[in-house]
């Protein structure tokens, strides 16, 4: 296909043709450079968790009744905090299996064996201000309670799991969760030097490791792990007639081979995206097949008071919930605040 350029345009073709193509031509995604080509595999993820409603109702920042830990395997989460305000990508996942792989893991020079994880994803969500709030941007507290309920109302390992956010707003939010006792650090989606490894030795329980000349390294794990068919994903509810909404972030991710990263492209976004790819790259960098046991599964006599105990949470019975007659949490923020109220007033 040739097409002419103006001439005012030239400079920008010149410079970045795959970008300018898609910008200013409005080429739909996918016809330029997208960074995620197999969508048959992309189809098997979303296969496989078709029997699984996400529990995340992104309107009232609500999980569903049933909602709660099966079993004690650490959880991973990234956090995207969107710069304007306007919409915060939160995602968990952890592993519940594991197969070994001979290839070259980020930071590597080499391929060498390795034990991968099978990852499911127990939640996906794009959030945006509660208007019946009358919340005009985002309410970071309530995300501090939707943490605070899932590692102690829910039950999840959140304990001897990882937290990450980007670093836009998010020195607040790292501290009430480090309060918690949950390790959290920051990580960045756009521009990856580093992992964020669990390491209770450390402040913040956590410690980086360099990963030079890999700029796109958590993309790349997401895309690895679709790839591998690693991956289970819940039912995502549609927002049009064939695409829910991470499934049209997927679609609109370009590569750019100048800035060696996945970019999103003109008007669209990549909150969920985001979201989803740094709990893969945290859960592949940090979950270990040999202490996958369940802690309940290693010593069946194990109390639930020393179960709790083990792994740094409270009793969940001796909560003192507020649950409507639908079965769900009224209020997470007054949660939050009841536990650490202490806590809050020296932040």
């Amino acid at each position: 296909m040739i097409i002419k350029i103006p001439l005012e345009y030239f400079p920008a073709f010149h410079e970045e043709p795959e970008r300018a193509t898609l910008e200013l031509l409005s080429i739909p995604s996918g016809s330029i450079n997208p960074f995620f080509r197999n969508y048959e595999k992309i189809a098997q993820a979303f296969a496989k968790g078709a029997d699984r409603p996400n529990p995340l109702d992104e309107l009232t920042y609500q999980f569903s009744p049933s909602f709660v830990a099966e079993e004690s395997r650490p959880r991973y989460m990234h956090i995207d905090l969107a710069i304007n305000g306007d919409f915060v990508g939160i995602a968990m996942c952890h592993a519940y299996d594991f197969e070994t792989r001979t290839i070259r893991m980020p930071g590597d020079l080499e391929a060498r064996e390795v034990s991968l994880p099978k990852m499911r994803f127990d939640f996906v969500g794009r959030l945006a201000p509660r208007l019946e709030f009358g919340e005009i941007a985002m309410n970071y507290n309530a995300i501090e309670a939707m943490i605070d309920e899932l590692a102690h109302a829910r039950g999840f390992n959140l304990h001897e799991g990882l937290i990450t956010f980007d670093r836009f707003q998010s020195h607040q939010l790292m501290q009430a969760i480090r309060g918690m006792n949950i390790p959290c650090g920051l990580l960045s989606i756009d521009h990856t030097t580093s992992k964020v490894l669990v390491d209770y030795h450390k402040d913040g329980m956590v410690r980086k490791e360099g990963i030079p000349r890999e700029p796109a390294a958590a993309m790349v794990s997401l895309r690895d792990a679709f790839y591998r068919e690693a991956l289970d994903i819940p039912q995502i509810a549609p927002f049009d007639d064939h695409r829910n909404w991470l499934e049209k972030e997927l679609d609109e991710s370009q590569w750019d081979g100048t800035k060696q990263k996945a970019i999103k492209m003109e008007g669209g976004s990549d909150d969920m995206l985001q979201s989803v790819a740094g709990a893969v790259f945290n859960c592949t960098n940090n979950a270990d097949p040999e202490s996958e046991v369940p802690l309940l599964d290693q010593d069946d006599q194990m109390s639930e008071e020393s179960y709790y105990s083990t792994i740094g949470r409270e009793d969940i019975t001796g909560l003192n919930l507020n649950i409507n007659e639908d079965g769900y949490v009224e209020d997470g923020s007054s949660l939050y605040d009841e536990r650490h109220s202490g806590y809050l007033q020296n932040i």
